[in-house]
Parts: structure tokens; C-alpha cells; sequence
């Protein structure tokens, strides 16, 4: 699965605020969403019309340890 990056539920809210122009970041009950804009959305079981256009959404669960496993990617949004 390659690296990923941990957090807890402050760097999940650090990544909301520092990635506020770039990302829609959302919580559904404990499940960090991450929603990108994308037309195949519309076609795409993880598809999710929001801001009224359509988009993909990674959800990222809780893990029993209280983090959220993120791909490295975001690590970007905490330099």
C-alpha cells in the first residue's frame, strides 16, 4: 500500500485549515472525506455531486488506534 501519512484528529483539522483552497476536506461521523472535483464522478461508484458539480470522494476511516491514514501525498500541506 506504500507509505502513508497518520493523524490524528488536530492534524486532520490542521490539514482542513491548510488545505482550505485546494481541498474539500469533510467529516462524515468519524470518516475523513476528501472530495475532488471530477466530471467522471457522475459515473463513478465514489462519485458525489457537491458545490454543484460533481466529484470523486475518498473516505478514510478511523483505525482502532484513534488516527486516520492518509496517503503521503497531503504530507505536502504540514511544511
Amino acid at each position: 500500500m506504500g507509505q502513508m501519512l497518520h493523524l490524528y484528529e488536530n492534524g486532520v483539522e490542521v490539514l482542513k485549515k491548510r488545505s482550505k483552497t485546494n481541498l474539500d476536506i469533510y467529516w462524515n461521523n468519524y470518516n475523513v472525506i476528501i472530495w475532488n472535483k471530477d466530471h467522471g464522478g457522475f459515473f463513478s461508484a465514489k462519485g458525489a455531486y457537491r458545490n454543484n458539480t460533481w466529484g470523486i470522494k475518498y473516505e478514510f476511516p478511523v483505525s482502532k488506534k484513534g488516527t486516520w491514514s492518509l496517503p503521503i501525498k497531503y504530507v505536502k500541506y504540514f511544511k
